[in-house]
């Protein structure tokens, strides 16, 4: 993983994992791999993925299991709620970042229309 310096390393992380929960790379109830197996994977240090796994299991996406390790959580509705979030934010940072070029809703729309007009996307 290739990380950005405007954003935390742990909220880039946090970012992927849900990511992958929504794109069903990572199931309901399937296992992720221990604090340090994945602080070797992602080259950051330990307590970074403790947090990471810390907050992602406060937001529901994780549930430990005492003895047997960290899941993903088993909710059905899980990824489709990850996938609505995930397209809320880039939404959002698109948005912004047309709006702060001077663009209005109007414009931005026309932008959107454009790319897929012009875009095959499949």
């Amino acid at each position: 993983m290739r990380y950005n310096d405007r954003e935390p390393i742990y909220l880039q992380i946090i970012h992927e994992i849900k990511r992958q929960v929504a794109l069903g790379e990572l199931t309901a109830g399937m296992q992720v791999p221990t604090i340090k197996e994945q602080a070797a994977i992602m080259r950051v240090n330990p307590n970074t993925v403790a947090r990471v796994y810390a907050v992602l299991e406060q937001e529901g996406v994780l549930t430990k299991q005492k003895g047997l390790g960290t899941f993903v959580s088993t909710s059905t509705s899980l990824a489709e709620s990850l996938k609505r979030e995930l397209a809320e934010t880039t939404a959002m940072r698109f948005a912004s970042e047309m709006v702060s070029l001077g663009f209005s809703a109007r414009e931005i729309q026309e932008h959107v229309h454009h790319f897929l007009a012009h875009h095959k996307l499949s």
